[in-house]
């Protein structure tokens, strides 16, 4: 009996990892006609390298910009969380003088792994876009760790 791990996605099963897909074309036709399933479900953690390699963009655009509104990763961050309308509803504050907000975390702890992929997909081409590079060029750069 082998193990493989299966991943659903669009009401179909995937093999997770590699090797989940080499035990699957390791079958020929017909040799299974039955398959089996125990099912046990796994909230996928967030990765520690996503929010590594956020961070690391961000101090690619610090690096890169003389714009004072990203010049330091703190309001890097901020003016990030800005473009995003990243904003905690739950603190929201209305007082005589306006309205003051307060945006969300992007801590490893506060943010679920697929509301983090689809964040940052959405953050890398407005990162990017403050230092005028493709969002592949500013990734890369990060990844590589030029500042």
């Amino acid at each position: 009996m082998k193990n493989v791990m299966l991943q659903l996605s669009d009401k179909s099963l995937h093999p997770y990892r590699p090797e989940d897909e080499e035990l699957i074309t390791e079958l020929k036709p017909n040799q299974v006609s039955v398959w089996t399933l125990k099912s046990k479900g796994i909230n996928k953690q967030r990765s520690f390298q996503q929010l590594k390699l956020v961070m690391a963009a961000l101090r690619v655009v610090v690096a890169n910009t003389e714009d004072p509104n990203w010049d330091t990763v703190p309001k890097a961050k901020l003016s990030l969380k800005v473009a995003l309308s990243y904003i905690d509803p739950g603190s929201a504050v209305v007082s005589p003088g306006g309205v003051v907000l307060n945006y969300r975390s992007f801590g490893y702890e506060d943010l679920k792994h697929m509301e983090a992929c689809m964040l940052f997909d959405r953050a890398f081409p407005i990162l990017a876009s403050v230092i005028g590079v493709d969002s592949d060029v500013l990734v890369q750069n990060a990844m590589e760790g030029r500042y």
